[in-house]
């Protein structure tokens, strides 16, 4: 992943024992920003003192501070961050196999594992949850995970099913959703 900060900044990865494929970042400073790109996994991402805004396609979200930003498995994306103030940017990579998928096709009647932007349901198929609990959730989890576990968190499966859930629902809060937007693709930043 290629991301510019901008002033001062300072990141973090870890890759949890437990889990193969999971990648934690944080990343501290003034504001972030990504360019166009996309991941074979899906990227939460917390931010806890800045408002992230996040273009998918066509597309353009707003999530304030503390909402967690669900952009599914290859959705190409980019986002930004900032407030004026120092903040702390919380993400996860999931790698599929740890969403309880594998490469074996859907038996009929099958829920698919993310709702088709057909449906309706993720406009631009990205997500933003506005739930406090979630967040607290998220970053504790984040935290526990960054200590290098050698056995499974079970907080880590019930935060997971509980976002899947919420997704094949379509119940996630999400944040005001528009066309286009200051970081459409082409769009200057």
């Amino acid at each position: 992943m290629v991301t510019e900060w901008e002033g001062y900044a300072t990141s973090q990865v870890w890759r949890p024992v437990a889990y193969p494929g999971l990648v934690l970042y944080r990343v501290s400073g003034l504001s972030t920003s990504q360019a166009l790109h996309v991941h074979d996994e899906l990227q939460l991402t917390l931010d806890a003192g800045h408002v992230q805004q996040v273009s998918f396609g066509a597309w353009h979200l707003t999530a304030p501070p503390g909402s967690l930003v669900v952009i599914p498995p290859g959705e190409l994306h980019a986002l930004h961050s900032e407030g004026g103030r120092p903040g702390v940017l919380y993400g996860m990579l999931v790698p599929t196999p740890l969403l309880g998928t594998s490469a074996r096709p859907r038996l009929d009647g099958e829920e698919p594992l993310f709702p088709s932007q057909e449906e309706g349901l993720i406009p631009g198929s990205g997500a933003v949850l506005e739930d406090p609990e979630v967040a607290r959730v998220f970053v504790e989890l984040h935290r526990a995970l960054r200590g290098v576990p050698s056995t499974e968190d079970p907080r880590f499966a019930a935060l997971l099913a509980d976002l899947l859930s919420r997704l094949r629902k379509g119940s996630v809060e999400r944040a005001p959703v528009k066309p286009g937007g200051p970081w459409a693709p082409g769009a200057a930043p």
